[in-house]
């Protein structure tokens, strides 16, 4: 039974959002290993090391003109590495960004624009503004429907474990079943979204000017 988001009036007094622009971008953790976007081009860095070191990745493409420029989209697993460019391009590591694979010509759907890439086990999925792409090795990609077989586009996902949530601005709230379908938990959000997360069984949805909302996951 779909549900209506719950606002959680007690978490806006403990965060605030700012449009200031950064010089650091996107941002990602695989175990011992941090990434981060620095003046557009991808760093490392392992505990212990005494300074950052360079990936050899930049993005040279212009800054999109649909909105905000949110920097690069990362998503680490081991020593597996997913990077999207501002243009729409994804490239992959096998080796913690010692070297990397342009995989764009690979994928199923075109796309202009990657909105979110995460990991949830050892399947990768990336959100783009054509629909959602999942593969466990990178050679091999799915474009992910609904039960009737159309394409969803999600802005933002958030795994728990091996479960995968998205969100859509115009279509609500949705969960993969077990068939790797999407299925809907809420019929709408309350305004544009800018993140997601899951913890203690409760979904909570980051929108741009409403603040923060809940749904709890314990009767879907």
């Amino acid at each position: 039974m779909p549900h209506n988001p719950e606002k959680s009036d007690n978490l806006l007094t403990t965060l605030a959002f700012t449009e200031i622009e950064q010089e650091i971008g996107g941002f990602a953790v695989s175990g011992r290993t941090f990434y981060a976007e620095y003046k557009r081009q991808l760093f490392k860095w392992n505990r212990g090391d005494s300074e950052w070191t360079d990936t050899g990745l930049i993005d040279t493409t212009e800054t999109p003109k649909h909105g905000h420029d949110n920097g690069l989209k990362l998503a680490a697993s081991g020593e597996v590495v997913y990077v999207g460019k501002r243009d729409g391009t994804l490239f992959q590591s096998l080796d913690s960004g010692k070297s990397w694979k342009n995989i764009t010509p690979i994928l199923p759907l075109h796309c202009t624009h990657l909105k979110e890439i995460t990991f949830a086990g050892t399947t990768v999925y990336v959100a783009t503004d054509t629909g959602v792409l999942s593969s466990q090795t990178g050679a091999h990609w799915r474009v992910l429907t609904d039960k009737m077989g159309k394409q969803t586009i999600m802005d933002s996902l958030a795994p728990d474990g091996t479960t995968v949530y998205g969100a859509n601005n115009t279509g609500g709230i949705y969960r993969l079943d077990t068939e790797g379908r999407w299925e809907q938990i809420a019929p709408s959000v309350p305004d544009k979204i800018r993140d997601l997360a899951v913890n203690n069984q409760k979904l909570y949805i980051v929108t741009q000017r409403s603040g923060i909302f809940h749904i709890s996951l314990e009767a879907q």
